[in-house]
C-alpha cells in the first residue's frame, strides 16, 4: 500500500477516535503520529516535527501569560469592566466578544487573538459570580477569530497563498480588502447563527455542566499591585508585537512567558501544576498528522480525486462546489496553510485548462480554507479553547451545521463578485 493510502487509513482511524472520544483527544493524536511512522506513511522527523512547530510555542507561551493574568487578579479586574460594558448580560457579551475577535483577527494572527481572549473571558466569568459561563462564549470567539481571517489579505495565511499563486501566474491580484466581499457576509451569517441558534443551544447544552478555566483565581491570594501591573504590561506588549510582527509570533509568546516568570507574576510550581498539557499534546500531535498527510501525498490524492470526478460533466458551478467542498473537508483535519498550499496550484491549473477565470475559485479556496469549525484540531483557535472543557462532539454540533451554511454562501456569492468568464 502506498504511503498516501496508509496515511489516509491512519487519518480515518484517528477521526473515529476523535469522534467517539474512546480515548483522550491528545492520546488519539499521539497514536496517529506513532502509526504514521510505524506504517511508513512518513518518517519520524516529519511527523514529530509538529511538536516543535511555532504554533505550539505560541499556544504554550500565551497560556503562561494567561495564567499570570489570573494569578495576579488582572484578568478578574478586566472582566469586571467588560461585564459592566455588557451590562452583565451574557448574550450581549457574546456579541461583543465575537465582533471584537473578528475585528482583531482581520489584522492580527487569529491564534494570538484567541489566546488573548481566553484569560479575559475567564476573568469575566470569574467576576460575574456564576452569571456568565466561559463555556458559553469561548467556542464562538474561536469561530469569530477564524472568520476574521477571511476579511483581509493579511487576516490569515490562505489569502496570501492564493494571492501568490495568482501573481506568479500573471493574473490580477486581489485587493487588500477584496476578501471581505465574501468574509463580511460569512461573519454576518455567523453572528446571526450564534445569536439565534448557537448561544441558546449552548445555554441548554452546558447548563448542567460546571466547568471553570484551569487558571488561578485572583481571590486565592493577594498579589502585589506591581505584579498585577506587570502582567497587564506584558499582555499589552504581546498584543503590540502580534500587531507589528516585529518578531515571530511564537517568539512573542515565549518572551511574554519569560517576562511574567521573571517578574514573579506566577509561581513556576503552580504554573506547571495547572498548565494545560492536554491542549499542547493535542496540537503537536494534530500538526504531526497534518505533516504526514502532506508529505505522503494523501491530501493531494484526495484533492485530485475530488476535483477530477467531475469528468465530462464539468460546469463552472460544479467545479466551484467541488473546490469549496474538498477544501472544507480537508481543512477540518489539516492545517489551512497546508490545505490551501496543496490545492492552489491544482485549482489554478484546472481553471486555466477549462478556459475560465480562476478568481472565483481561488477566492472560494481561500475562504473555505479558513472555515474550520467542525473539529478542535482543524485550526489552532479551536484547539486553544479546549481549555473551557469542550468535547469533540461539541464542535461537530455547533460548527458542523454552520459549515453547511457557509458552504452555500461561498458557492452562491463567489461567482456574483468574480464572474466565471
Amino acid at each position: 500500500m502506498s504511503p498516501a493510502l496508509l496515511a489516509l487509513a491512519v487519518l480515518g482511524g484517528v477521526a473515529i477516535l476523535y469522534a467517539t472520544e474512546w480515548l483522550p483527544l491528545w492520546l488519539s493524536a499521539l497514536i496517529g503520529c506513532v502509526l504514521m511512522v510505524l506504517l511508513g506513511a512518513a518518517d519520524f522527523s516529519t511527523v514529530f516535527r509538529g511538536f516543535s512547530d511555532p504554533v505550539v510555542f505560541l499556544v504554550g507561551g500565551m497560556m503562561v501569560v494567561g495564567e499570570a493574568l489570573f494569578a495576579t487578579g488582572a484578568a478578574h479586574d478586566i472582566g469586571q469592566r467588560l461585564v459592566w460594558l455588557a451590562k452583565g448580560k451574557e448574550r450581549a457579551l457574546v456579541i461583543l466578544s465575537v465582533l471584537a475577535a473578528a475585528g482583531l483577527s482581520a489584522f492580527l494572527n487569529n491564534t494570538g487573538t484567541t489566546a488573548i481572549f481566553i484569560p479575559i473571558i475567564g476573568g469575566i466569568a470569574a467576576a460575574s459570580l456564576g452569571k456568565i459561563r466561559a463555556k458559553n462564549i469561548l467556542m464562538f470567539v474561536a469561530f469569530a477569530a477564524n472568520t476574521g481571517g477571511m476579511l483581509t489579505l493579511v487576516g490569515s495565511t490562505p489569502p496570501l497563498l492564493v494571492q501568490a499563486a495568482l501573481t506568479n501566474a500573471g493574473y490580477r491580484p486581489f485587493g487588500f480588502f477584496e476578501f471581505a466581499l465574501l468574509g463580511l457576509p460569512i461573519l454576518g451569517l455567523l453572528l446571526f447563527y450564534i445569536v439565534v441558534f448557537g448561544y441558546p443551544l449552548a445555554q441548554r447544552r452546558f447548563a448542567s455542566k460546571s466547568f471553570s478555566l484551569s487558571y488561578a483565581s485572583a481571590q486565592e491570594n493577594t498579589p502585589s499591585a506591581l505584579k498585577k501591573i506587570a502582567s497587564v504590561l506584558v499582555l499589552l506588549l504581546c498584543v503590540g508585537l502580534f500587531a507589528s510582527e516585529a518578531i515571530p509570533l511564537a517568539l512573542t509568546a515565549v518572551l511574554g512567558a519569560v517576562l511574567v516568570l521573571l517578574f514573579r507574576c506566577v509561581s513556576p510550581r503552580e504554573l506547571f501544576q495547572r498548565f494545560d498539557w492536554n491542549t499542547v499534546l493535542l496540537l503537536g500531535g494534530a500538526l504531526g498528522i497534518a505533516n504526514a498527510l502532506d508529505k505522503s501525498g494523501a491530501g493531494r490524492l484526495v484533492a485530485d480525486f475530488g476535483l477530477r470526478i467531475l469528468g465530462e460533466e464539468f460546469t463552472p458551478w460544479a467545479f466551484l462546489a467541488m473546490v469549496t467542498g474538498v477544501t472544507m473537508v480537508l481543512t477540518q483535519f489539516m492545517s489551512n496553510t497546508a490545505t490551501v498550499a496543496m490545492l492552489a496550484p491544482i485549482v489554478l491549473s484546472m481553471a486555466e485548462g477549462f478556459g475560465i477565470s480562476p478568481h472565483p475559485f481561488m477566492m472560494a479556496l481561500a475562504t473555505a480554507g479558513a472555515a474550520a469549525y467542525a473539529t478542535p484540531v482543524g485550526t489552532p483557535p479551536n484547539s486553544l479553547v479546549l481549555v473551557a472543557g469542550y468535547r469533540f462532539r461539541d464542535y461537530v454540533v455547533f460548527g458542523g451545521l454552520f459549515i453547511l451554511f457557509a458552504y452555500l454562501l461561498i458557492v452562491f456569492l463567489a461567482p456574483v463578485f468574480w464572474p466565471f468568464g
